[in-house]
């Protein structure tokens, strides 16, 4: 049986050895997120290891896609122009959330199905669009209300959204879509393939440890991502009553 001060001397061990090995913020390539991972989990044996490199891969792009999601850090661009008679268009296959959307430049607001449900018929209204609509039945469509129904009410929409992580397949490809500012972030995909590989070798503590890295750098990367330090709202008086 383990005791507490052994546990905390592994723990220790293995803290140092992250510090040791880990780049610091530097862009680190699929080969090198793999090779720190086997370090991490005591897997870097010259003649023998015990994963192989596609399992490893497999943990690495799982750790980008919960951190990609949890983040909501990737944001991409893209447009289309509407088509008299139709209501639903295709998003891209990266499609996460919508971010903002805008027809002719003009922002357009989102109003939810169960809202516009209170309108009777509101499927067969026709005009120039002025709200976009998510229908959970449709995740990789959004619709436009109400749906143009000749040349002069149609429009070109442009969206922002947040995108899925592509995944990592060969050696030389980076995280995060090389993304060049969420490269301090890139070896939190090796604590992430190490909790893994020392859970199913039944170290638990080194895989209790290195998940516990893996959120904290999420969640710093989440907040980083968002972060304006140079912006600096005018000051608004308050209405007058």
């Amino acid at each position: 049986m383990w005791t507490f001060s052994r546990i905390s001397t592994r723990i220790l061990a293995a803290w140092l050895l992250c510090l040791a090995v880990l780049p610091d913020a530097q862009a680190l390539t699929l080969a090198q997120i793999r090779t720190e991972s086997r370090v991490l989990a005591l897997d870097n044996g010259s003649t023998r290891v015990r994963f192989a490199d596609a399992r490893i891969l497999q943990f690495i792009n799982e750790g980008q896609r919960i951190a990609a999601t949890e983040t909501k850090a990737i944001i991409r661009g893209s447009s289309f122009d509407l088509v008299s008679g139709t209501t639903y268009y295709s998003l891209p296959s990266d499609f996460l959330q919508m971010y903002r959307l805008s027809s002719d430049y003009q922002q357009l607001p989102e109003a939810s199905p169960e809202m516009l449900d209170k309108s009777s018929n509101w499927q067969e209204n026709t005009g120039e669009p002025t709200h976009y609509f998510m229908n959970w039945s449709s995740r990789a469509k959004v619709g436009v209300y109400p749906f143009p129904n000749s040349s002069a009410s149609t429009t070109t929409f442009r969206y922002d959204y947040i995108a899925q992580a592509t995944d990592l397949s060969s050696d030389g490809d980076t995280p995060f879509n090389s993304i060049t500012e969420f490269t301090p972030y890139h070896y939190a995909l090796a604590y992430f393939a190490a909790a893994r590989m020392s859970a199913i070798d039944g170290r638990l503590d080194l895989a209790t440890l290195y998940r516990a890295e893996f959120s904290a750098v999420v969640a710093k990367m989440a907040q980083e991502s968002r972060a304006r330090p140079s912006y600096r709202p005018s000051a608004v008086g308050a209405r007058p009553p």
